[in-house]
């Protein structure tokens, strides 16, 4: 093995002094991947579909969990991606508005997630909240969830492959490559999200290897019953 310390104590200082220097480049690099972003500057959307009844399991005071009405699909959010990799939390300082956030609760139930995705995501659209959230609800209007999984009555165990299956029969514009299954990872995975992948235009489009690294790798999950 080569060493890269000397005996000459000012020069082991300095590589000591370049080490550091380079792990903190790294560190501002990684950070500014994650959190830098040109609002509409992006590739393509994913569209989040989260299973709502899984959720309440783990969070039953939720505000989608605690009121009248039961939810099965929920809107996550509507995420601009990069073909690597994606944009956050974009240096625009604009507020959602109250009648806004009214107008997406009956598929984005909680006040509080409406915030944060546009905070996260949809600042980094390049649109104002109010076109934002026109265009989620669009790109939501867009995919028609199967009968099967708008009555879930009783909890339901089967592969991923099988619910995207089902999804790709109800809309026969989407294809393998541009829908992903998601689970909780535990010893009985249960549904957690359906991502689809969009282009610009909200025309399904293939998800990039970063979208689809996400997939449920079970064999079966669970799907919990909408109460």
């Amino acid at each position: 093995m080569t060493c890269l310390f000397s005996e000459h104590p000012l020069k082991n200082a300095l590589l000591i002094l370049l080490a550091l220097s380079m792990l903190a480049a790294g560190a501002s690099a990684r950070h500014r991947k994650s959190s830098a972003g040109e609002p509409g500057t992006f590739d393509y959307y994913l569209l989040s579909l989260s299973w709502s009844p899984a959720f309440c399991l783990s969070d039953p005071g939720a505000a989608e969990c605690s009121g009248p009405r039961r939810f099965g699909f929920i809107v996550h959010g509507l995420w601009p991606q990069y073909e690597k990799g994606w944009p956050e939390n974009c240096n625009v300082h604009q507020q959602v508005p109250d009648d806004v956030v009214a107008a997406i609760s009956d598929i984005m139930p909680a006040r509080g997630l409406v915030h944060h995705e546009w905070s996260a995501h949809g600042t980094c659209s390049g649109l104002d909240p109010a076109d934002f959230f026109a265009l989620l609800r669009r790109a939501y209007a867009g995919i028609a969830v199967p009968a099967s999984l708008s009555r879930v009555t009783q909890e339901i165990e089967q592969p991923p492959s099988a619910i995207a299956a089902e999804f790709l029969h109800a809309n026969p514009k989407l294809s393998v490559q541009s829908i992903v299954i998601t689970c909780s990872r535990q010893d009985a995975p249960r549904l957690r999200e359906v991502h689809i992948c969009l282009d610009r235009d909200l025309n399904p489009r293939a998800c990039s290897a970063d979208a689809a690294r996400g997939a449920c790798r079970a064999a079966t999950l669970i799907v919990p019953p909408i109460r």
